[in-house]
């Protein structure tokens, strides 16, 4: 019957899918559905370009299943139109069709995976209501519409904006822009349809077949990586990265060294399985380690494959043929084992190479492979055959093969923006090939994995093993400068960590109180009360008692290796002391291995030791460290706690009036400077290094002068960015870290408790085998640690690693379409590239480029400088146009306030520098800049500056540095001729300097409030080169001039004497100001 007040019938409503289906309200659904698919499927025969969508055929949907819509949110809203309710919807007017993730594609529209549409919607929720389970085949999926492909892969700019927070969450940079990401693209006419963020980010993460690796660790945790080698293969499309990137390693005999590729570690020190495989010659791919033949007929054997300025190289042998008795064949030999620099090899240009190993024909004895019997001996040690052909190039399959070195970096994070409460582990990674400005971009730094649950090691080992893997095996990717697939081959070329990390990476113990304080050399006490003995103290600097340089053997990781698997072995015996007896002995401590031990000799826990035999039995290599498999501030705390509350006040003074031109810093904070000097980061002690000699010289000792000295003069080789000379500066470099801690040890002896003293002695090693000591400075990474923090805000606090690997690789995706990389479709296996309007949003907008840690001003060429920076004149600058301008009739000639003559260098009035008029650099200027022109020609632009002169004078006893004196006159020069800006400060101690009150300032007290008392200069002729400049520091080493002599062994032998006198007085003091402070307070008690 019809209820009452309606004239159509009303079904009950209902639970399950099977009566629902039985209803007349499903079944005029279901016809209307039928008519539109006919209808779509007339349109579809007719003309192949795309048709406009079809107006939807209204569905009467009754009450029946009101209840069902409304549980989804899908029943109409009543809010009137223009309202501001929560409920208005932006995309109303949007054809729901069209919030499909994916462009039309054939394939794509059969793909039920590759759209987002409302029947998946009201399938979904069908599910979630029914008692029953709907078959997947209830909903029938209409055939997708194909729109314009303006926006491929996205179906339209809407679908665009609903990837605004896949930015938005990770580049903190935005809080501080004007305007964001969203409103950006709100600017732009593109919309964020929420409804569909979650499943659009879902299906381009399949269509690019991208995914979050799920391992399980040896003590049970879950931990979430992303992959390795898809993050190669990505950036190898990458066009924003691959034209920066080098494939070889670089011959510079050390000269102009700045980059990973110039390291020796990567030309001269990789296993013959791990170094470049191969190289291309006339569309031949020759290999290392398989005889070639050149033009010339010689038959060689390339063992290394580096450039040498723009030209390819092969260091080869030149291989014997040795009769083999009672054979027909014969023995094609080698040296074993030889060297990059072995007198035994001999470099050839690539272009020489004719043929390869199996085209090679020996005449009357056949060809080479035969004769041969495809092996290739090495004599000179153990006398072992290598397989020919390469086993690389069977696995290449004709490819080129890409050798992609990583630096790998682990570090423990903060999950929350306060920074406190450590509780992530994170693994992030940058390109060995790029340089230095590419590498130091945030675009470049790639997420691997994160995790509060899992160790280091536990989260180490699916990216360990995964490196292996593409180390052994290779991984395939697209070289768009080749136009074809080839295959990658990588390796961990650095790792890099803290202290407490890397300790417990390449299991030896943490270096502060411990019996075994380097993890480079083999450094060991029996007893800690043998610190204090002069045996220790000539060990840690590495001199005998002679006072002679006598280095401590180093550990090798082999060495390690094994002794950690000697330790297991000793860890049988039940007897715990042993084991850590061993551990102290040997100077290893495996934390994976060591917590399989203690569950082993613990015996109330029977199970878990039979499930420790059960893993060594069946794989015994995750009982250690997986790290194993892998293919191979202390000063400025003691002088600033004894300054004086009047001294301070003096300092901050100082701080103020510190001219920071030329050095890369925007401005000193010096209240908090003093107030937090026990808490500063390494930007703030670079600021301190800098500043020193006129900040706090003034307070200081002649002994103490002197040991400042030598650490400023030190750190200006240690931050050095371009080596010009490697062997030379390696010279300088160990000359003066033993000038700093012979002055150290000196002072107290004390300082053999540090740790990081002893580790100076081992950095140039590490400059030699990587580069510059920037290369591999952890400050690069930690810059990131913001962006994990960010993006970890919303993350599941109880296990965040899946969903910020998921956000990271949301992120991934999206950088990878907007960079408008080759790319191919995992669903159709189609290649393509994102189109023009998509690639467009990062390649025209700096805001999105800065949102994303990219920042194209890194990369001009140094023929764009200089350049005017436009910014107006103040009053005090303005001057009439000089008569030297005169010469220029035909010219349009004009002052300007800034320039930048590079990346890092900017010159306006005030600055200082030194030039080479015409390049002649026996005719060098030194001036400080009184105004910059720019004169306009017809066919050119040039800019001149007017420099007023300085001369250079003898050597300051206080600063120890060069003095340079104001001579009055100056003159116009071009500024192309100017070498580097230069820091100079005033010689406020000849000039007897005073500090005044500020009558300026008001009361407030806080960090951010004027200076109480400000700093005055009493002339403008003398002033003082900073020589502690961290800026243009071959430059200001070269005008400075001067010379230190090396440490003498006599010398060494009365420091080490002085300083242990020193620690032992001190010693003796402490313990009586213990003693008295112990009797006053036994006299208080007894009173």
């Amino acid at each position: 019957m019809l209820p009452p007040g309606n004239d159509h019938f009303v079904e009950a409503p209902t639970l399950s899918y099977l009566d629902h289906m039985r209803t007349q309200t499903h079944r005029r659904s279901v016809a209307e559905k039928e008519a539109r698919e006919a209808e779509w499927a007339a349109q579809d025969a007719g003309a192949g370009a795309p048709q406009a969508s079809v107006e939807p055929i209204p569905l009467d949907v009754s009450n029946t299943d009101e209840e069902v819509f409304d549980s989804i949110g899908m029943v109409e809203s009543t809010t009137e139109v223009g309202s501001e309710s929560e409920y208005d919807d932006p995309f109303a007017t949007v054809d729901q069709s069209e919030l499909t993730m994916l462009d039309g594609d054939e394939e794509l529209a059969e793909s039920a995976e590759a759209t987002i549409d409302w029947d998946d919607y009201l399938f979904e929720a069908i599910n979630q209501l029914v008692p029953d389970t709907v078959p997947k085949d209830f909903v029938k999926k209409r055939r997708m519409q194909v729109p314009s492909d303006s926006w491929y892969p996205f179906k339209s700019k809407e679908v665009i904006g609903s990837f605004d927070r896949a930015i938005q969450h990770w580049w903190e940079e935005l809080i501080r822009t004007s305007f964001t990401v969203l409103d950006w693209l709100a600017h732009c006419g593109i919309h964020a349809p929420h409804n569909v963020s979650r499943r659009s980010r879902e299906n381009i993460r399949k269509m690019l077949d991208v995914e979050l690796r799920q391992t399980t660790s040896v003590f049970k945790n879950e931990c979430y990586t992303l992959s390795v080698a898809q993050m190669l293969s990505h950036e190898l499309s990458n066009p924003y990265v691959h034209p920066h990137l080098e494939f070889y390693p670089e011959e510079c005999h050390g000269r102009g060294i700045y980059r990973c590729t110039q390291g020796s570690k990567w030309l001269k020190h990789l296993s013959p399985d791990l170094r470049v495989q191969m190289f291309a010659n006339n569309k031949k791919h020759f290999y290392i380690f398989e005889p070639a033949q050149l033009i010339t007929g010689e038959i060689v054997v390339p063992t290394f494959i580096y450039k040498e300025g723009l030209e390819l190289y092969a260091k080869c042998a030149i291989p014997e043929m040795v009769e083999v008795p009672c054979q027909t064949s014969k023995h094609l030999q080698i040296h074993s084992a030889l060297e990059f620099d072995s007198d035994l090899l001999v470099p050839i240009n690539v272009s020489k190479f004719a043929l390869t190993y199996d085209e090679i024909d020996m005449g009357a004895n056949g060809m080479l492979t035969s004769l041969c019997s495809n092996q290739l001996w090495e004599i000179g040690g153990a006398t072992t055959p290598r397989p020919l052909p390469n086993p690389w190039r069977i696995r290449a399959a004709g490819k080129v093969i890409r050798h992609m070195p990583i630096n790998l970096y682990a570090d423990d994070t903060s999950g929350n923006l306060s920074k406190r409460w450590n509780k992530h582990i994170s693994f992030y990674c940058t390109l060995a090939g790029l340089p230095p400005q590419c590498a130091k971009m945030q675009y470049n730094c790639r997420f691997l994995a994160t995790s509060n649950q899992a160790g280091v090691l536990e989260l180490a080992e699916p990216i360990v093993d995964e490196i292996n893997d593409i180390a052994t095996n290779g991984s395939t990717a697209y070289d768009p400068a080749l136009e074809e697939d080839v295959l990658v081959m990588s390796l961990v070329l650095c790792f890099q960590a803290d202290s407490p990390m890397h300790a417990e990476v390449t299991n030896t113990f943490v270096p502060n109180v411990c019996l075994n304080p380097c993890r480079m050399c083999s450094l060991h006490l029996a007893k800690l009360d043998d610190k204090r003995k002069k045996d220790y103290v000539r060990a840690f600097v590495h001199i005998n008692s002679s006072g002679d340089h006598s280095p401590v053997p180093s550990r090798s990781w082999d060495d390690i290796k094994t002794q950690t698997y000697q330790l297991w072995e000793t860890a049988q015996d039940g007897v715990k002391c042993h084991f850590e007896n061993g551990e102290k002995e040997r100077g290893i401590r495996d934390t994976t291995n060591r917590a399989f031990v203690e569950i082993i000799q613990d015996k109330t826990c029977p199970e878990l030791h039979n499930d420790v035999k059960a893993l060594a039995e069946k794989d015994v290599e995750r009982l250690f460290n997986s790290m194993l498999k892998l293919k191979v501030k202390y000063m400025t705390h003691d002088f600033m706690k004894s300054l004086k509350p009047p001294q301070l006040v003096e300092v901050l003074a100082a701080w103020q009036a510190f001219n920071v031109n030329s050095l890369n810093i925007e401005s000193i904070q010096s209240k908090y400077l003093s107030s937090h000097f026990r808490s500063l980061v390494g930007k703030d002690f670079k600021i301190i290094l800098q500043t020193a000699p006129f900040v706090l010289y003034r307070f200081m000792n002649e002994s103490q002068i002197t040991w400042w000295n030598s650490l400023l003069t030190l750190a200006t080789y240690i931050f050095e960015t371009r080596i010009n000379n490697m062997s030379e500066y390696l010279h300088d470099l160990k000359k003066h870290i033993n000038i700093f801690l012979c002055h150290s040890i000196r002072r107290s002896a004390q300082w053999v408790n540090k740790p990081k003293f002893h580790m100076l002695l081992h950095l140039p090693e590490s400059i030699e085998r990587f580069g510059p000591a920037c290369l591999f400075s952890t400050e690069n990474f930690k810059s990131f640690n913001s962006v994990l923090r960010t993006a970890s805000v919303h993350s599941n606090r109880s296990s965040p690693g899946r969903d910020l690997g998921l956000r990271f690789l949301n992120f991934d995706a999206l950088r990878l379409i907007l960079s408008r990389a080759r790319i191919c479709n995992r669903q159709t296996n189609k290649q393509f590239y994102a189109a023009e309007c998509v690639s467009q949003i990062f390649s025209q907008n700096c805001l999105i480029q800065k949102s994303m840690g990219y920042n194209r001003c890194l990369l001009g060429s140094s023929s764009s400088f200089p350049t005017q920076i436009p910014t107006p004149l103040t009053k005090a600058e303005k001057v009439p146009i000089p008569e030297y301008f005169n010469q220029f009739p035909h010219s349009q000639v004009s002052q300007v306030s800034q320039l930048r003559l590079s990346d890092k260098d900017v010159l306006r009035k005030g600055f200082f520098c030194v030039l080479t008029p015409g390049g002649d650099s026996s005719k060098q200027v030194i001036g400080r800049a009184e105004s910059l022109w720019q004169i306009k020609q017809p066919h050119r632009t040039r800019f001149v500056i007017n420099l007023t002169h300085f001369c250079k004078k003898g050597i300051s006893r206080f600063y120890r540095m060069r003095i340079l004196e104001k001579t009055g006159s100056h003159d116009y020069y071009s500024v192309s001729d100017i070498k580097a800006c230069l820091n100079i400060q005033h010689d406020c101690n000849s000039g007897r300097c005073q500090i005044i009150p500020n009558n300026g300032s008001d009361s407030k007290k806080g960090e951010g409030a004027p200076p109480a008392n400000i700093l005055v200069h009493s002339d403008d002729k003398q002033f003082i080169l900073n020589s502690a400049s961290l800026h243009s520091v071959v430059a200001h080493r070269q005008l400075a001039s001067f010379h230190l002599e090396p440490i003498s062994p006599l010398t060494w032998k009365s420091a080490i004497a002085e300083g242990m006198k020193e620690w032992a007085s001190s010693t003796k003091a402490r313990q009586t100001q213990k003693e008295a402070a112990a009797s006053k307070i036994a006299a208080v008690v007894e009173a």
